[in-house]
């Protein structure tokens, strides 16, 4: 009569926020038995009960992925028998088992409210894998839970004793203001992508093929809850078998050495360091130099009969009160040290010192036959732009002669030895050696981090800039044993691989929106490569350099997104001249209606680089989308990517030209497609994209909010303060300074045009940023509340220019989803929820 009465009560109570979860999915029962010596005392004076059969660990409850007909080990998850919205075990011939039931919930936006239970049994209750509540009363309890859910999918798990029958009743209760908020109940665990799919998880760390091609070394990183283990592996590229692993970092320096199938590392050993081979064919490990306080960092001769290492040696005073600064770097803090390179010889066991002076001297190739070694010096002169000199030589590493190839040259370069030595391979600006490797417009200044090759003859000392007429900017490039040359580059909003041959640049059929990292084998056909799609994580390709075939080769994620659904990305470019084509992108969520209107989300760097296609990274469009955004993506003028006339627009512009090539844009994208909802638009960007977002609020007021993270609100005091504040100014706003062009530095900074700002705008900021100073978005915000404007300043602390730390993070990007949920939704509630305001 009592059960009878607290079911109807419970029935009674539903009001129009309540709803029963009417099915679960449940695990297959596992039996469970008491331990031995059961009846006998613990040193407590308790003997084991039928009850504490629930409180045993029996699995994991954080590895479990509900899911009809899927498999946990031998077990199966299947839909449970229910009665009157009751979950029912099956009988267990009187003996007890631990059974395991699922449901998820899923709600749009931020919400409260109450989990209810009644339980018939001893029981634990887990939301999103942590543990809420517990019982060990063998009678039926009740248990209620309050809730505070973001947006998402939740994940609910009820681990039981039972020995048969009604195990389990609940519902779920909103608070009084979110009567009516749209929360449902289901057995699928399809969802969108969310803040812990970022961080948590699988990557590559590292990829380096042997140069025989027969095996690779993979690096794979493996973060959950904020801790990160890493592993590597060798595996054979035949058979994907790995045939050694080397576990957590108890190495360093792992690397191949030159011409075998063999590794080399560092360990720690007595009173140094001892360098150790392994042999992957013989599986035997040797010692080459035992116990050596030298060698640390070290880069092997291509013939294997010496190491190059460097030493740092520090010139900083590790306490003072006042310093006068040296340079303008000064503050920086590595600019006392100074790097010196070193060569162990493994014939004689000898150390030589190979340079000296008063700047640090770096490594930058060694030539194949390992006769002569390149490097390079730097040094700050601020009588000349670009205020940096680079020097580089040439050592003929039998006699430690060097021969001065360059002396004092204005603009930095990479220079590393083709096949036979005879030439170096350049990587540089445009402007590396004058004005033969620059296409630009009349009065134009290159953007120098639009890279281009060049190759450079030793004995005539030619110059052939071989990217000239080619748009991509390169990132890495490798003159490959074949004679070719192999460069990843980006190209528009794409990072691809390209192969030059016969005098002409050829892109590589590469699965993939970005290539990550690629790998080729010197003394064979053979390169691997990692890649990701707008809508797929890492995955590590083959691929034939005689076929030019790709293959994919493994997908290590795979089981992590299983689950996770994506909408579609669209290209959508805008003319917005006969001069001026605005590439960009839109991305939908998964469940998208074309009848419905949603909330657009507009995001840009407006700097020197475009907004890459990445899966992941600190601006996941995917997870924006999973909360019901439309995002649009658009690359306005100044971006590497689309050729040198194009990033050249950077120089000098600081939104002049960009700041309208967006809103024109916007404007357009969204008479383009009825499913936005103009009143709903909210922009955002970070570092220069944080400046762009603050001059636009200026400009315009299609905007209904707008978010900069790390902004420049102040062009001059970014250019005197920020560590490379003066130096990206070199690509920015070259030969034009505060004290001659105001027209720059006063009239495009959103400081001094705060009294036009027009929507409401949140500033997020590290307090330990160097490159942009906190002080940027302090003096906006300042300016902003004296004049009345709905601004929000949010400091992060201890944070640099990005948040990277595990908890920030998500905290951060819940920061900025409140935010716009609030603007653009109209829900407040999570970001007030988030952001309580103090009566001070």
């Amino acid at each position: 009569m009592k059960s009878i009465f607290i079911s109807l009560l419970l029935a009674g109570s539903i009001s129009v926020q309540a709803q029963n979860i009417k099915e679960w999915l449940a695990l297959t029962p596992v039996a469970v038995e008491k331990p031995a010596l059961s009846e006998i005392q613990n040193v407590r004076e308790k003997t084991f009960t039928d009850a504490m059969l629930a409180e045993y660990d029996g699995m994991n409850i954080h590895a479990l992925h509900p899911c009809q007909g899927r498999q946990e080990g031998s077990l199966q998850w299947t839909v449970a028998q229910m009665e009157q919205d009751t979950a029912v075990a099956p009988a267990g011939n009187g003996k007890q088992s631990l059974c395991h039931f699922a449901s998820y919930i899923s709600n749009p936006d931020w919400i409260s409210g109450q989990l209810e239970f009644q339980l018939f049994g001893p029981a634990e209750i887990y939301i999103d894998g942590e543990k809420k509540a517990a019982t060990t009363d063998m009678g039926k309890t009740t248990k209620t839970i309050p809730v505070e859910w973001i947006p998402g999918k939740h994940t609910l798990i009820v681990k039981s004793l039972s020995s048969g029958g009604k195990t389990l009743y609940a519902r779920f209760k909103a608070d009084k203001e979110f009567a009516g908020e749209d929360v449902r109940f289901s057995l699928s665990p399809k969802r969108g992508k969310c803040i812990y799919d970022v961080l948590n998880g699988k990557n590559v760390s590292r990829l380096y093929l042997s140069d025989s091609g027969k095996y690779a070394l993979i690096g794979i990183t493996n973060t959950s809850d904020g801790k990160t283990n890493a592993n590597t592996y060798v595996y054979r590229v035949a058979d994907k078998e790995i045939v050694y692993t080397f576990y957590g970092n108890t190495i360093s320096n792992l690397q191949w050495i030159p011409g075998k199938d063999a590794l080399s590392f560092l360990i720690s050993e007595g009173n140094g360091r001892s360098l150790l081979a392994y042999d992957i064919e013989k599986q035997q490990q040797t010692c080459l130099v035992r116990e050596d306080r030298e060698i640390s960092n070290y880069t092997w001769s291509p013939d294997r009969t010496y190491l190059i290492y460097s030493k740092n040696e520090s010139y900083a005073e590790p306490q003072w009160e006042l310093r006068k600064l040296a340079a303008i770097e000064d503050r920086q803090a590595y600019f006392r040290n100074r790097s010196y390179l070193y060569k162990y010889d493994f014939a004689t066991g000898m150390h030589t010192r190979l340079t000296w002076g008063n700047l640090a001297t770096s490594l930058m190739d060694i030539s194949h036959d390992g006769k002569q070694l390149l490097f390079s010096t730097s040094r700050p002169d601020y009588s000349e732009y670009p205020y940096d000199k680079q020097s580089i030589y040439l050592m003929d590493m039998e006699s430690q002669r060097i021969d001065t190839l360059w002396k004092d040259r204005n603009y930095s370069i990479y220079c590393s030895f083709s096949p036979d030595g005879k030439k170096l391979l350049v990587q540089g600006g445009p402007s590396a050696f004058g004005s033969i490797g620059e296409k630009i417009g009349k009065k134009q200044i290159p953007n120098q981090y639009d890279v281009q090759l060049y190759i450079y003859d030793l004995a005539s000392q030619k110059v052939e800039p071989i990217t000239r007429d080619f748009d991509p900017s390169v990132e890495t490039a490798v003159w490959h044993t074949n004679g070719n040359i192999y460069a990843k580059v980006t190209e528009a909003d794409f990072v691809r691989l390209y192969c030059y041959a016969n005098g002409k640049f050829t892109r590589m059929d590469c699965p993939g929106d970005m290539i990550q990292a690629f790998t080729l084998a010197q003394n064979a056909g053979t390169m691997m490569f990692t890649s990701t799609t707008v809508h797929s994580p890492v995955q590590i390709y083959t691929c034939d350099l005689t076929t030019a075939k790709s293959a994919l080769w493994d997908s290590p994620c795979a089981e992590q997104y299983q689950d996770i659904t994506f909408g579609e990305m669209k290209d959508w470019d805008y003319t917005y001249n006969k001069n001026t084509v605005i590439d960009g992108r839109y991305y939908l969520p998964a469940d998208f209606d074309p009848d419905k209107k949603y909330p657009l989300i507009v995001y840009y760097y407006g700097g020197t680089t475009p907004v890459s296609r990445s899966f992941g990274g600190r601006w996941p469009f995917n997870l924006y989308t999973a909360n019901g955004y439309v995002v649009y993506v658009l690359q306005p003028s100044g971006a590497i990517g689309y050729g040198q006339e194009f990033s050249a627009r950077h120089q000098n512009n600081w939104c002049k030209t960009t700041a309208d090539e967006i809103i024109t844009s916007v404007r357009a994208f969204a008479e383009a497609h009825p499913f936005i909802d103009a009143k709903h638009i909210g922009c955002m960007g970070a570092s220069y994209g944080g400046f762009t977002t603050e001059y636009l609020t200026t400009q315009t007021d299609l905007f209904a909010c707008a978010i900069s993270h790390a902004g420049i609100s102040s062009i001059s005091s970014y250019w005197g303060e920020g560590y490379w504040g003066y130096g990206y100014s070199t690509n920015a706003s070259a030969y034009s300074f505060p004290w001659n062009r105001r027209d720059i530095y006063v009239d495009q900074s959103p400081l001094f045009n705060a009294d036009k700002v027009k929507v409401p705008i949140l500033l997020i900021h590290g307090t330990a940023d160097v490159n942009v100073p906190t002080g940027e978005s302090i003096q906006f915000y300042t300016a902003l509340k004296l004049l009345g404007k709905d601004a929000e300043l949010v400091l992060v602390k201890d944070a640099d220019h990005a948040v990277v730390e595990y908890d920030q993070r998500i905290l951060w990007n819940n920061t900025i989803l409140s935010y716009f949920a609030k603007y653009l939704k109209g829900k407040p509630a999570w970001w007030e929820h988030q952001y309580k305001d103090l009566n001070l």
